[in-house]
């Protein structure tokens, strides 16, 4: 896929670059429906799309053939998903300063999503002086343009990118933290810094901050609708992310059989 192609969803081609839906009939309406919830009830699929996929599962529950080469052969695609990651937190950051202060900086602004610095830490302690060498794919380049185009036309949209990656890092910080350690046989945190922003015991308290923060900003209906169908979007670009990770991963196996 092209940076400026285009991406199947329900059913029809719809331009990365669609700025806006159409308006609703209510579109002048304010959301009765909280924000969090329609969130939740709204991305189902396309969040399990993401959460699901084979190059996730491989790289976090998978077997890599075991032994010193298949440690390192997992680390360097790992790595490659931190590149990818640094690539998405680093235009997420980069659009906040021009954003005027008020509920929607509220969610936008939390300290738990500022993750880029934590992404270079972990690379430099996989990779060192390489670190530098720049590896993004086309996907990776078409949600970091996404962000900036959204923040400068329709910045109510910036909260589904945000949600989307409190969903699939944030909340998955704890878990996969442990996983990372014993993989790579990591200690004292370092090569870890990504999941430090949240414990699974601070958890529960950043999920109702959060969500408190959502229902806080006050949207029309059709502009709800649109966080929404963002929000859907950006989960669909995660998975194509990770779909074309995986197509470098040969020795990629999951639970326990070759993917194809």
């Amino acid at each position: 896929m092209s940076l400026r192609g285009t991406l199947r969803w329900g059913g029809f081609e719809r331009s990365a670059r669609d700025r806006r839906l159409p308006a609703t009939a209510t579109g002048d309406l304010p959301s009765t429906q909280r924000l969090s919830s329609r969130l939740e009830e709204g991305t189902g699929m396309a969040r399990r799309q993401a959460e699901q996929s084979p190059f996730l599962e491989a790289l976090f529950h998978g077997s890599w053939n075991g032994g010193v080469y298949g440690q390192f052969v997992r680390a360097r695609h790992y790595v490659n998903h931190l590149r990818q990651l640094h690539v998405v937190y680093e235009a997420l950051e980069s659009v906040l300063p021009a954003l005027k202060d008020g509920p929607l900086t509220r969610v936008l602004r939390l300290p738990e999503l500022r993750r880029a610095s934590a992404l270079v830490a972990d690379l430099d302690g996989f990779c060192g002086d390489t670190r530098t060498k720049p590896f993004a794919c086309a996907e990776t380049r078409l949600h970091a343009e996404r962000i900036r185009e959204v923040a400068a036309e329709a910045p109510h949209l910036l909260i589904a990118h945000a949600w989307s990656r409190c969903v699939q890092d944030l909340f998955t910080a704890p878990q996969r933290s442990g996983l990372i350690a014993r993989a790579f046989e990591l200690e004292n945190g370092r090569g870890m810094a990504f999941y430090n922003a949240v414990s699974a015991g601070e958890l529960p308290a950043f999920q109702a901050r959060l969500t408190a923060r959502l229902d806080e900003v006050p949207l029309t209906e059709g502009e709800a609708q649109e966080v929404v169908q963002e929000a859907r979007l950006a989960f669909r670009i995660q998975a194509l992310i990770c779909d074309e990770l995986a197509r470098d991963a040969p020795g990629l196996e999951v639970l326990g059989g070759p993917q194809g």
